[in-house]
């Protein structure tokens, strides 16, 4: 019995890979074309410092003279992940109003967001988009009434 044979009901084997940032992880199904990136709980933020002196220096790293302050912790986080997953071929999946789908939260109340990149099996059929989902709700611990993309 090959692979595409057998019976639907039975779980078939989803590898999730994880990509940890310093307050961000992404859990991705390459094969689908499906992922998440499950933010950090928003008290646990450091605001960006509000000194001139760190200011200049953010501002002359950044080679834009006219860009006032930084990025808070979890700002700079997001940004760095959404970079690095853009540049790997993944990005976030967006609502008719140009923002990111949420999929859910996690048990401990962090937010997941939707993501999706080109799959490596071809198109993937409605089995194998639901037995990924299923896999990253468990691997990113999401709750059982979550949402998904």
């Amino acid at each position: 019995m090959s692979h595409f044979d057998r019976d639907p009901w039975v779980p078939g084997y989803v590898d999730v890979t994880i990509v940890e940032f310093a307050a961000h992880t992404a859990y991705l199904d390459p094969r689908s074309g499906t992922g998440y990136l499950v933010t950090p709980r928003p008290e646990t933020d450091v605001a960006a410092p509000e000194d001139p002196l760190v200011q200049a220096v953010w501002s002359d790293s950044l080679h834009d003279p006219g860009r006032v302050g930084g990025l808070s912790l979890n700002s700079a986080d997001r940004q760095e992940a959404f970079d690095y997953l853009r540049d790997e071929g993944w990005l976030p999946l967006l609502d008719d109003q140009g923002e990111i789908e949420p999929a859910g939260w996690t048990t401990d109340g962090r937010q997941a967001l939707c993501l999706y990149g080109t799959p490596t099996s071809g198109q993937p059929c409605l089995e194998t988009l639901s037995r990924s989902l299923m896999a990253l709700d468990i691997a990113a611990g999401l709750g059982i009434r979550s949402r998904h993309c």
